[in-house]
């Protein structure tokens, strides 16, 4: 596991001193979630699909991402994201980050956010210091409200 964390971590800019912190993998992460939402959104309100109603998207980890509950356009979103496998692995690597972001913020204090450390030593940390195979659970998106990620497979608040 810390070779695949190792190699997502990889994917992540350091800062000035070539090391990243955690601070760097919350960034990346809203950067991700920012980018994607952005283009999805794009891309939908080309087909014609309503973008202006939040809708719940699960990403399943085998390969796809489905509207969860009502939308208007429910049918046309999800045959989006069959035919674009590339936007639903961005997803899952964006909702992969979210969760290393909230393992971090979960255990760390804010001087300990910003420390630099080496690749290997950030995997090292997460894979003692989270279940790292919640990387790999299931998870959404709320679309249309800043993108706001969320936890499980059908979550109302």
């Amino acid at each position: 596991m810390r070779g695949y964390l190792r190699h997502l971590l990889a994917t992540v800019s350091p800062g000035g001193t070539g090391q990243l912190t955690f601070a760097d993998i919350e960034a990346h992460h809203t950067e991700l979630l920012e980018t994607w939402n952005d283009e999805v959104k794009a891309d939908l309100e080309t087909l014609g699909a309503d973008t202006s109603t939040v809708f719940r998207l699960l990403h399943d980890p085998a390969g796809s991402a489905s509207v969860v509950g009502e939308h208007p356009d429910k049918e046309m979103i999800n045959a989006y994201f069959a035919a674009n496998p590339g936007k639903v692995e961005q997803l899952g690597q964006t909702l992969r980050f979210g969760k290393l972001v909230a393992a971090a913020k979960n255990s760390l204090s804010e001087r300990d956010m910003t420390r630099p450390l080496s690749a290997a030593a950030m995997a090292w940390w997460y894979s003692t210091n989270m279940n790292t195979q919640t990387l790999f659970a299931p998870g959404g998106v709320v679309v249309g409200a800043s993108a706001a990620p969320y936890k499980g497979l059908d979550i109302l608040v």
